[in-house]
C-alpha cells in the first residue's frame, strides 16, 4: 500500500484515488504521488475534480508533462455534466494491468457522483480510495466532521474508504504543531471506524520536523503546485 523512499512514505497502488472536501489539499496530494510513481515509469494523472477551477491539476498539465506524467480530462465541454464523460484515456487507466494511475476526485456529494460514475470499473485489488482530511478547514474541525462527510461519501458511491490522510495545513504558514494536532484529530476518528490512516501529507519544509516531533507518523513530504489566484508561492 505505501513504499519508502528516504524514510518518507508515498501511495503505490496501481490505481489511487483521492478525495476529499473543497481546502483537503488532495490535489497536492494526488500530483506528488504521481511525481514520485513517474519515478518509477510512466503514470497518469486522472483530473475528475468538478467542484474548484482554481485547484485543478490540468492547471499545471505542462509542467507535469515534462516530468513524465501525462495528466488526463475530460473534455471541456463535458465538464459540467451531472457525471463527467469516462474517456477512453480513462477507462484505460483503470482497465490496464501495466498502467498506472493517479485520480483527483472531489469529495462532497459531486464529488461523489463522480466517484460512483467509474466505481463499477476500479479493479479489484489493485485500487485504494485514500480521504484527505484539512482539520483547518471550516467544517472538518472535529471528528464529528470528519464521520459525516465519510458517511455521506458512502453511501453516495457504495465504495468504502481504504485510508484517511491527514493533511491539516494553512498553507505556508502551518507550523509543525498544527500538523501534529491534525493527525491527533484523525486518529480518533481512525480508531473509532477502523480506518488506518495512510501518512501525513506535510510541506515540504517541516516534513523533517514533523517527524522528529512524532516518530510514529508516516510522512509524506510535499512540494506545493496549487496557488491561489491572489498569492504567488515560491
Amino acid at each position: 500500500m505505501l513504499t519508502t523512499v528516504g524514510g518518507f512514505f508515498y501511495p503505490n497502488k496501481r490505481v489511487n484515488v483521492f478525495v476529499g472536501p473543497l481546502g483537503s489539499g488532495k490535489t497536492e496530494l494526488a500530483i506528488n504521488t504521481a511525481l514520485v510513481l513517474a519515478e518509477q515509469g510512466l503514470v497518469t494523472l486522472v483530473d475528475l475534480d468538478i467542484i474548484n477551477p482554481h485547484y485543478r491539476v490540468r492547471l499545471v498539465k505542462t509542467e507535469l508533462a515534462g516530468r513524465d506524467v501525462e495528466v488526463v480530462c475530460p473534455p471541456d465541454e463535458l465538464l459540467q455534466a451531472d457525471v463527467p464523460a469516462l474517456t477512453p484515456a480513462i477507462l484505460g487507466v483503470l482497465s490496464r494491468d501495466d498502467q498506472r494511475g493517479v485520480f483527483d476526485v472531489g469529495g462532497d456529494d459531486i464529488g461523489a457522483v463522480v466517484l460512483g460514475s467509474f466505481r463499477p470499473y476500479l479493479p479489484a485489488g489493485q485500487y485504494a480510495i485514500y480521504f484527505v482530511v484539512n482539520t483547518c478547514r471550516p467544517h472538518f474541525t472535529t471528528a464529528a466532521d470528519i464521520h459525516r462527510m465519510i458517511d455521506r461519501i458512502e453511501r453516495a458511491v457504495r465504495v468504502g474508504v481504504d485510508y484517511l490522510v491527514s493533511n491539516t495545513n494553512i498553507g505556508l504558514e502551518t507550523e509543525p504543531a498544527t500538523v501534529i494536532e491534525g493527525r491527533r484529530i484523525l486518529d480518533v476518528v481512525a480508531r473509532e471506524r477502523g480506518i488506518p490512516v495512510a501518512f501525513t501529507g506535510v510541506r515540504s519544509g517541516i516534513a523533517e520536523t514533523v517527524q522528529e516531533l512524532d516518530a510514529g507518523t508516516p510522512v509524506f513530504p510535499l512540494r506545493l503546485f496549487m496557488r491561489p489566484p491572489w498569492e504567488k508561492w515560491g
